[in-house]
């Protein structure tokens, strides 16, 4: 279909922009059973953690409720809630009317890196007042590999389906509204896990040690972003 729309603007009109983007991203991510890779390993750390909590209380007499007690969680615990600030250098090629983009992603946290790709194969422009003002609207997806400073040897990624709407202003500003239609993503440590099953003593006088430093993740749907850009 692109091909198609493509044939029908010259390619004298075709070329090629550097665009920076610095975006906020704010991730929910939640988990369940059912959540494709990540419900596996959520699952089988809040089974852990549950025994090991058992464990605790048993050898220490604390029953059910005890303020001092340590109380059982679900998959709801081990969702993953970070805001990255996002920097997407890029190049939007194309004509007048279809264009395509692709951009790196540099993504910031608290606790998470993230570093990936964008693509955007759909990428359709319409500009008006002679090019003082274009609107358009992207739709394509990102990839990018999760690293987080609390966890260490872990494996992670986020993958999402995104759209946009945005304006450049202009040749060299543009402001982006976008959505992640859906997201699938998580961190897992499995040498923390099986470390954490080895090592840890319910008879010791520490709970066991948290469940987010084996795994985070999960889906979202609907996340909305907001960017402002830079065109060169």
């Amino acid at each position: 279909m692109l091909v198609i729309l493509a044939a029908g603007h010259p390619l004298a009109h075709a070329d090629v922009r550097g665009m920076f983007r610095i975006g906020v991203e704010p991730l929910a991510l939640e988990p369940s059973a059912s959540t494709p890779y990540v419900g596996d390993h959520v699952e089988n750390a809040v089974t852990a953690y549950n025994a090991a909590s058992s464990a605790y209380n048993r050898a220490h007499g604390y029953s059910a409720g005890s303020a001092m007690a340590s109380a059982p969680i679900d998959s709801s615990a081990l969702g993953l809630h970070e805001t990255l600030v996002t920097f997407a250098p890029g190049l939007d090629a194309g004509g007048d009317h279809v264009r395509f983009r692709i951009e790196g992603l540099i993504g910031a946290s608290s606790d998470v890196r993230a570093l990936g790709v964008g693509v955007y194969p759909v990428n359709l422009a319409l500009p008006l007042r002679n090019g003082a003002v274009t609107p358009y609207l992207v739709a394509g997806g990102t990839l990018r590999w999760l690293s987080s400073e609390a966890m260490k040897t872990e494996t992670g990624g986020l993958v999402t389906v995104r759209a946009a709407l945005g304006a450049r202003i202009g040749r060299h500003v543009a402001v982006e509204l976008g959505v992640g239609l859906y997201m699938l993503g998580g961190l897992y440590d499995d040498a923390e896990l099986k470390s954490m099953a080895r090592s840890y003593d319910p008879r010791g006088n520490a709970p066991p040690p948290a469940p987010d430093r084996v795994v985070e993740g999960g889906e979202q749907r609907g996340m909305v972003d907001v960017s402002v850009g830079f065109v060169l």
